[in-house]
């Protein structure tokens, strides 16, 4: 049974850090929002969020993207081992990285082993790059840090060429597709890729409701940073959602366990989104201690299809979503039957200020 009064006061001393000017949360239990709340400001000078305020959720947006090809996937449409230059046609005259390196397949870009180097923050700044230009860098070639299926390396491009791929696959935008596949058959009205479709421009509507904007620190305190528009690299970061409708996505992911014979009506086969949930390559880092009680040690995190995969000694094992190394939010859902979700929205970073984003984390 979740204390939620004991979690009110653990988003309570978050909050009071100073590091955003305002959060949302909530516990979901049974496939349920039970339980939600908000704190500070969604704009300076405006009301508290709500599980209802859209913030942009950046990095977890990868595991819609992930979804979206795991989903064609199983309509026969791709294959994960098929090579990424089938659909992008960009990326055929890149050499080999070396003479017996393999060609970069969807799965490598799926698990970020694609051997691109690290690209926090360069990838965030490319959030509205207009595609012609993105085919155009692609063209060009990139630099590798490795040769492909070798390493894991934090990459968002990889992500971007995911994008392209499901284009390529579907004949339609990345955004219409994952909206088409995934939002509208689980009734998530209030997420997709633009601030523009919650709130008229310009105009800060005064329920709670609406979009929480994004600020950095500057020495006369928070200050406003624009939202990119959703360009090349939207399916690396580019969705905006709140608290209900992440309610629907995370809930999605727990239902996977146990396996068992009914599909239900998620737009996503069962066995897929347990699939995207199990390690899938060894990262390399240590996983942070993020919850009372963790030691000063933890096992390696893993990475899956678009989530992280980290077995906590007590809590099991726990699937999210971080904000790469310097991670100021997470999406998560809970161990198989057990667990509850929380999730907390922030507004900036240690790192590049960027906008808004929504975070989910389990508690005991």
């Amino acid at each position: 049974m979740v204390d939620f009064a004991h979690v009110d006061s653990l988003a309570a001393g978050y909050h009071q850090r100073g590091g955003q000017p305002g959060l949302a949360f909530g516990i979901v239990t049974g496939g349920e929002l039970v339980h939600a709340a908000g704190l500070g400001e969604r704009h300076l000078g405006g009301p508290p969020p709500d599980a209802g305020t859209v913030f942009r959720i950046a990095s977890m947006t990868k595991s819609f993207t992930a979804s979206a090809i795991l989903a064609l996937r199983d309509d026969g449409a791709l294959k994960l081992d098929d090579l990424a230059e089938d659909y992008v046609p960009e990326l055929r005259g890149w050499p080999p990285v070396s003479a017996d390196s393999a060609r970069i397949s969807i799965r490598h870009l799926l698990t970020m082993t694609a051997g691109f180097p690290t690209d926090d923050p360069w990838g965030d700044r490319q959030q509205g790059l207009p595609l012609e230009e993105f085919a155009q860098f692609l063209s060009k070639g990139v630099s590798f840090n490795c040769a492909p299926g070798t390493r894991f390396e934090y990459s968002n491009l990889g992500y971007a060429i995911l994008g392209r791929v499901i284009t390529a696959v579907t004949g339609v935008a990345y955004p219409d597709y994952v909206r088409h596949r995934l939002l509208h058959p689980l009734g998530m009205t209030r997420t997709g890729y633009e601030a523009e479709e919650f709130e008229v421009p310009g105009q800060q509507v005064s329920g709670p409701a609406g979009v929480a904007r994004g600020y950095r620190r500057s020495p006369g305190g928070w200050s406003e940073v624009a939202f990119d528009p959703a360009g090349a690299f939207a399916p690396m970061g580019g969705i905006f959602s709140c608290v209900r409708d992440l309610t629907h996505w995370v809930a999605g992911f727990a239902a996977a366990f146990p396996p068992g014979a009914d599909e239900g009506t998620h737009p996503v086969r069962r066995a897929s989104r347990r699939e995207m949930q199990l390690p899938q390559v060894l990262t390399g880092w240590a996983v942070a201690p993020s919850f009372p009680g963790d030691g000063a040690s933890s096992p390696p995190a893993t990475y899956g299809f678009g989530l992280f995969v980290d077995e906590h000694p007590t809590l099991g094992r726990i699937v999210s979503h971080a904000r790469g190394r310097r991670a100021t939010g997470r999406a998560g859902c809970p161990r198989p039957r057990r667990g509850a979700l929380l999730a907390r929205s922030l507004a900036g970073d240690a790192g590049r200020p960027r906008g808004s984003q929504s975070a989910a984390q389990i508690v005991g």
